[in-house]
C-alpha cells in the first residue's frame, strides 16, 4: 500500500460521536418505529437486542479492530490478512460510494422540505394532509412513468445536491481530526431536536393510542421468522457496518485505543436513539389517526412514506406551530443523514483510496465530492426514485449483508479469528473470550445469510424486483449487474500495483 500520514481522532470523544454518528442515521427514525410496530411491538425490542449483541457488536468490534490492527481501510486490512483478500475489502467500498451518491439526494429532499416547512408549501388543515403524497411525488420528485423515462432535470434538488456535497467536503478535507469534532454537534443537535419533537408528540391529543400500537407486546411473535429476520436486517443496516467506513474510522486510532468498549457504546448509543426516535414517531402518528378518525394502522408507514408523506400530513393537522414543527423533524432528518454521509464519503471511499494510491487528503476529497454529485445526478430525474430504489435494494440490502458475511468467513475460517480478539484485548478494558471467535465464524455469517435469503433471494430470484423494465433487463438483473460490476473493480483494483506494494 503506499506510504501515507495517518489520520488520527483528535480524543476518543471525538471517536465515540463519529462513530455514533455514522450509525445512527435515517433509518432510525424512518426504519426502526415500523419495524417494531409491525414485528410484535415489545417483543421485536428482545429479539432486536438481541441481534445487537450476537450480531452487531461483534461485527462492529471486528471491523474496528482490523483497522485499528492494520492502520488501513477495509482493502487495506484484508491485504494485510492476505494479500489475495483485498478484492474483499474494495467491494465494500463500491457499496459506500452508492449508498452515499443517492443518500446525499435525500438529504437534499429533506433540506427541501425544511425550508418548505416554513411556508407549509404542502398547505395545512385535512385537506393538505390527504394530499402530501401529491406533494412528494410531484412537485419535489415530478415522478416519471417508469425508470427509462428521465423526464427533465429538477434542477432544485441538483442544486441542492450540489450544496450538500460542498458543505461534506468542507467537513471532510481536513481529515479525522475536524470529522470528529463535527461529528459531536451532528449528533448532538438530533439528539436534541428529537426531544423537542417526543415532547410536541406526547402533548397532542392521540399520542397515547400511537405508542399503544408502537410497544404493545405480541410474544408468539418471537415464534416466527418475520420479527428474526426484520430484527437482525434492522442491526445489520444502521449500524453502518458492511459499509467500508468502520475499518478506516478504527485505523484512525491509536494502537493503545480501546476498541471492545467504544463498540458496544456506539451500538448500544444506536439502539437507544431509535427507541426514543419511536416514541417521537409514533406519538404523532397516534395523532394523526385520531384527527383523521382512523386507526394507527392506516397512517403508519416506513422509509421515504413516513418522511415525506405521512409525517407532513401529521404536521399539517397540528393546532399550532406547524412550520417549526416541519422545520424541526426535516432538519433532524438532515443532521442524522450529513454525519452518515461524511462516514461513507470519507472511511467508506476516500481513505481506501488515499491507503492505496497516497496523494493529499484535500485532493481525494475533491475527486470524491465531484464524482459523488456527478453519480447523484441521476437520483435527480424525473426517474430518480426508481433508480433509487434499485440501487439502494443492490448495495444497501444485498451488498451490505453480502460482503458482511464473506468478510467474517475470511476472518473466521480463512485467518485465526483469536489472533483479532488478542489484538483487542490487550488494550480494552472489556475482554472477550474465545466465544467471540464463534459468533465471528458461525452466528453473524449464518445471521446475514439469514436476512438475505428469506428478506431477498427468495423474492427477487423468481420475481422481477418491484416490477421494474430496464430495456432486456429487469428489476432482478439490475441488482445482480450493479453487484457485478463492483466485484469486477474490486478485482482489478487488487491487480493494481502501487509503490512499496509486493509484486
Amino acid at each position: 500500500m503506499a506510504d501515507t500520514t495517518r489520520e488520527r481522532w483528535s480524543s476518543r470523544t471525538a471517536f465515540l460521536f463519529a462513530a455514533i454518528g455514522s450509525a445512527v442515521g435515517l433509518g432510525n427514525v424512518w426504519r426502526f418505529p415500523y419495524m417494531a410496530y409491525d414485528n410484535g411491538g415489545g417483543a421485536f425490542l428482545v429479539a432486536w437486542m438481541i441481534g445487537l449483541l450476537v450480531l452487531g457488536i461483534p461485527w462492529l468490534m471486528m471491523e474496528f479492530g482490523l483497522g485499528k490492527m492494520f492502520q488501513k481501510g477495509a482493502p487495506g486490512a484484508f491485504a494485510g490478512i492476505g494479500r489475495k483478500w483485498e478484492w474483499l475489502g474494495w467491494w465494500p467500498v463500491w457499496v459506500a460510494f452508492l449508498i452515499v451518491a443517492y443518500y446525499a439526494v435525500v438529504i437534499a429532499w429533506a433540506l427541501r422540505y425544511a425550508i418548505s416547512s416554513f411556508t407549509m408549501q404542502w398547505g395545512t388543515g385535512e385537506a393538505a394532509a390527504q394530499s402530501t403524497g401529491d406533494f412528494f411525488y410531484g412537485t419535489i420528485l415530478n415522478l416519471s412513468s417508469g425508470p427509462t423515462d428521465f423526464g427533465g432535470m429538477e434542477w432544485l434538488t441538483l442544486g441542492m445536491l450540489g450544496l450538500i456535497w460542498i458543505v461534506l467536503f468542507i467537513i471532510m478535507f481536513k481529515g479525522a481530526n475536524v470529522i470528529g469534532k463535527v461529528a459531536i454537534y451532528t449528533v448532538v443537535i438530533p439528539w436534541i431536536l428529537l426531544m423537542v419533537l417526543l415532547i410536541r408528540g406526547l402533548t397532542l391529543p392521540g399520542a397515547m393510542e400511537g405508542l399503544n400500537y408502537y410497544l404493545n407486546p405480541d410474544w408468539s411473535a418471537l415464534l416466527t421468522g418475520d420479527i428474526w429476520f426484520a430484527a437482525f436486517s434492522q442491526i445489520a443496516f444502521t449500524l453502518s457496518v458492511g459499509m467500508a467506513g468502520m475499518y478506516a474510522y478504527g485505523s484512525f486510532l491509536a494502537k493503545k485505543a480501546d476498541v471492545n468498549n467504544n463498540a458496544m457504546i456506539t451500538g448500544f448509543a444506536n439502539n437507544a436513539t431509535s427507541f426514543l426516535a419511536g416514541f417521537a414517531v409514533f406519538s404523532t402518528l397516534g395523532f394523526l389517526a385520531s384527527s383523521l378518525s382512523v386507526a394507527v394502522p392506516d397512517v403508519a408507514d416506513s422509509g421515504l412514506g413516513l418522511a415525506f408523506i405521512t409525517f407532513p400530513s401529521a404536521i399539517s393537522m397540528m393546532p399550532a406551530a406547524n412550520g417549526f414543527i416541519g422545520a424541526l423533524f426535516f432538519l433532524t432528518l438532515f443532521f442524522l443523514g450529513i454525519d452518515s454521509a461524511f462516514f461513507l464519503a470519507h472511511g467508506g471511499v476516500i481513505a481506501p483510496l488515499r491507503d492505496k494510491f497516497g496523494g493529499k487528503l484535500w485532493k481525494w476529497t475533491a475527486g470524491v465530492s465531484i464524482v459523488g454529485f456527478l453519480a447523484g445526478a441521476i437520483f435527480c430525474t424525473q426517474a430518480g426514485l426508481y433508480w433509487l430504489d434499485m440501487v439502494d435494494r443492490a448495495v444497501s440490502f444485498y451488498g451490505l449483508l453480502l460482503t458482511g458475511a464473506l468478510s467474517c468467513i475470511v476472518v473466521g475460517w480463512f485467518w485465526k479469528p483469536q489472533i483479532l480478539r488478542e489484538n483487542l484485548n490487550a488494550t480494552s478494558d472489556v475482554k472477550i473470550g474465545a466465544w467471540w471467535d464463534w459468533l465471528i465464524k458461525l452466528v453473524v455469517p449464518i445471521a446475514l445469510f439469514f436476512v438475505m435469503i428469506y428478506g431477498g433471494f427468495m423474492n427477487d430470484i423468481p420475481n422481477a424486483y418491484e416490477g421494474y423494465q430496464v430495456g432486456p433487463f429487469n428489476g432482478s438483473h439490475i441488482l445482480w449487474l450493479i453487484l457485478g460490476v463492483g466485484l469486477i473493480i474490486s478485482f482489478a483494483l487488487q491487480m493494481v500495483r502501487t509503490r512499496g506494494e509486493e509484486a
